[in-house]
């Protein structure tokens, strides 16, 4: 083999190393993101944190969860700079991420990456486009990450921004861990035999996970079940009713707190006398529209407390109306696990009570 053959050989064989190399850094395996429902992780820099756009955006995403005897905040938040993520990667594994710029600091490392994700032409709009603040990303870094971008030329504008899109932002973070709640709340399975034999006494499909346990069955009373799932920490209970749909009256605060009130007769402590109600005086019954399975529902919230005793703990309730049939189903939800958090368990018993299929 004569020098210039090697020489071509040679730069075949190079070409070949470059590409590979390309190839691979194009199919770099991500790994999967990290980290738990309800967690945020803020990027932004330190002088935006400790202004009033850091200030904004505690108040509003951890602000209170509705209702829990004790406050607890709908988001819990973390903090990075662009700096704390360079110099520790596993901090660009977690799973939700909200980076937060002020376009008008150009030397900020935020508005640089902000400026690099977006790409030039968004960015240059956002600049001068008072209605284009916000943008979303999935998977910059791992598989299963969302990455909320609240962008605006001025920290003013910026907070204006975080106020008026709150609901939004909120509402894709919600939507970005429903999986990982249904996974959580349906980790023990679902009870299929239950799910068929609540079909044939209700007429809809109700999906109760396994390792709740039925604790009374009154079928002669408004077709009553009780499930309950006890936990090192306390109980998470469902009562599941059908009724007889007579109009708008049912629905009503008052209506739904004579229904769980006639129920807590069968639920006493080691105490005489002792049975749970809703407490409406210390703190009032919410009240949400819902659409559940194409159906109008109303959700309730307020708090329980046991009569005569010193127990209590968040209460929510749901009741779905199928005019068509001239029937309502109603899910009371009460949880009892003092000292604990309790948002994570409510939003359990919201996923049960959302996949009800009629």
């Amino acid at each position: 083999m004569n020098r210039t053959t090697k020489f071509y050989y040679s730069l075949i064989l190079l070409s070949l190393l470059v590409s590979c190399q390309g190839v691979e850094n194009r199919l770099q395996i991500k790994s999967k993101a990290l980290g738990v429902m309800n967690d945020i992780v803020v990027i932004c820099d330190e002088d935006i944190w400790f202004s009033a756009v850091g200030d904004t955006i505690k108040y509003l995403f951890e602000g209170v969860y509705p209702l829990t005897p004790r406050p607890e905040p709908i988001f819990d938040l973390r903090q990075f700079t662009v700096e704390d993520i360079t110099l520790q990667p596993l901090k660009k594994e977690l799973r939700t991420y909200m980076v937060v710029a002020n376009l008008a600091d150009k030397d900020s490392e935020t508005t640089q990456m902000v400026r690099k994700d977006l790409g030039e032409e968004r960015y240059q709009r956002a600049l001068v486009d008072p209605t284009f603040t916000t943008s979303v990303g999935k998977d910059k870094w791992a598989h299963g990450q969302i990455i909320l971008y609240v962008f605006a030329n001025g920290v003013d504008n910026l907070t204006k921004a975080i106020e008026s899109n709150f609901d939004k932002l909120s509402s894709r973070v919600n939507e970005h861990d429903a999986f990982q709640l249904f996974q959580t709340t349906y980790a023990r399975g679902k009870n299929e035999g239950l799910k068929k034999e609540l079909l044939e006494k209700y007429g809809a499909e109700i999906t109760i996970p396994m390792d709740f346990k039925r604790a009374l069955e009154k079928p002669e009373e408004d077709k009553l079940i009780w499930f309950k799932k006890d936990t090192k920490d306390g109980a998470m209970n469902i009562v599941i009713r059908q009724y007889d749909y007579t109009g708008p009256d049912m629905l009503t605060p008052e209506a739904a707190k004579k229904r769980f009130d006639a129920f807590g007769i069968y639920v006493s402590s080691a105490q005489p006398e002792t049975y749970i109600v809703i407490n409406n005086q210390d703190l009032p019954v919410l009240t949400f529209d819902r659409i559940i399975s194409g159906h109008y529902a109303r959700e309730f919230r307020g708090i329980w407390e046991m009569e005569n005793d010193f127990f209590g703990g968040p209460y929510q309730g749901y009741a779905i109306v199928n005019e068509v049939l001239g029937k309502m189903i109603t899910l009371d939800g009460f949880i009892f696990a003092p000292g604990r958090r309790k948002r994570d368990m409510m939003q359990q018993i919201d996923t049960i009570a959302k996949n009800i299929k009629w």
